[in-house]
């Protein structure tokens, strides 16, 4: 029995590094998912924080105020504009994350001992987004009211000593759009079911044509039938499979868990419509060209599996390598959960999703005509093995 299992063993251990596939699926795909996630988090936590200002004060203790948040690389002040329903719509629009509010006669009410406060209007779509920027704003709020200010304008003698008894700081408040409570439950559960949807159905697409390239069947299919009647064919089961379970994970969600929602749930689908579709494209593609169907499952994980963390929806974009960000720009899960998040969670139509929608209709058209292309190489390569062996016969 022992020699029986020391031969069963050392056989598989063979084969499995004489299987090039399998051997990079082992050794290969980790170091490359690894490599690219210690990159991915090289910058330790969310910085540069897309931030405008409204400095309704315009003051000594603002502009101390200001220089606080630029010196913290947490935040990027991008703009300064006039009221606080302008820095609203820009955080509503997404050109900023974060709205610092500074009132008018905050310096007069420092200085009086009145009460003071300065305000942070915080988007909370993004969990790691709106954790990094309260803890980080209130710190800097802090240390000015704990006494920068306070020195230096005492240097300056603006304030003396009547105003040095007087001093009683800045109180710190925020607001928290779109996810006030914090919950991991309305942020996390949209990210992973997309994750989930597209995972199943790449696995299922990909093996569409390897299937029929293992059972022999491929080279009847590319003679007998034309790329539009095979792509249809190919696609349209799968699509209303995915479009099924879209709706399906969905409905689920948001009425048997009761996540919140803001949004149209029709913008949502007409949304997913066109993520089914980019999803379906590249993996026919990948399917085209893949000999196997092992290989074409190795080459839709490579895709599907690390999609998640790279979509900008747990760590942002912006704190992202520039390398890693082209990587996530191509593809499409990235385009769908950030339509999600503007759907669902900040209630938002298909206008604000209009950029997502068209690259992903970009997708599908670049992974259609890849599968057109490997398609016609593939159709001549069969035509020129048949005259070859028209003219051995002959």
């Amino acid at each position: 029995m022992v020699n029986s299992f020391s031969h069963l063993f050392w056989s598989e251990w063979k084969n499995l590094f004489a299987n090039k596939t399998i051997r990079n699926i082992l050794f290969l795909v980790p170091l490359i998912y690894l490599t690219m996630f210690g990159f991915l988090y090289s910058e330790k936590k969310v910085m540069e924080i897309p931030t405008v200002m409204v400095d309704a004060d315009q003051t000594e203790l603002s502009r101390e105020l200001y220089r606080a948040f630029e010196v913290d690389h947490t935040f990027r002040i991008t703009s300064i504009v006039g009221t606080e329903e302008e820095a609203m719509k820009m955080v509503d629009k997404g050109e900023a994350n974060i709205a610092l509010i500074i009132p008018a006669g905050l310096e007069k009410d420092v200085k009086a001992g009145r009460e003071a406060e300065v305000l942070t209007v915080i988007d909370g779509s993004n969990i790691m987004i709106s954790n990094t920027a309260v803890r980080a704003a209130n710190t800097a709020i802090k240390s000015v009211s704990a006494g920068t200010t306070l020195k230096k304008m005492e240097a300056l003698g603006g304030w003396g000593e009547e105003g040095k008894n007087m001093f009683t700081g800045i109180d710190y408040r925020y607001r928290v759009l779109y996810n006030p409570t914090f919950s991991y439950l309305s942020f996390m559960v949209f990210g992973l079911a997309g994750t989930v949807l597209q995972q199943v159905l790449f696995l299922g697409i990909v093996l569409s044509v390897a299937q029929q390239k293992e059972e022999g069947t491929w080279k009847d299919t590319l003679s007998r039938h034309s790329f539009f009647a095979i792509t249809l064919s190919k696609l349209l089961p799968y699509f209303l499979a995915g479009t099924l379970n879209m709706f399906l994970a969905f409905t689920l969600m948001l009425k048997g868990f009761d996540i919140p929602y803001y949004g149209s749930t029709l913008d949502l689908m007409l949304l997913a419509t066109m993520f089914n579709l980019a999803v379906l494209a590249i993996g026919y593609a990948i399917s085209f060209v893949s000999s196997s169907q092992l290989q074409a499952t190795q080459i839709g994980m490579m895709i599907a599996v690390p999609s998640f963390m790279l979509s900008g929806y747990t760590w942002p974009l912006m704190s992202m390598p520039t390398g890693i960000v082209a990587v996530a720009k191509s593809l499409p899960l990235t385009y769908f959960l950030n339509g999600v998040r503007e759907i669902l969670t900040k209630g938002h139509g298909l206008s604000a999703v209009m950029n997502d929608f068209v690259v992903l209709g970009f997708m599908t058209l670049i992974g259609l005509f890849a599968a057109y292309l490997i398609y016609l190489l593939q159709i001549r390569k069969m035509k020129g093995k048949v005259r070859e062996q028209t003219a051995v016969e002959i």
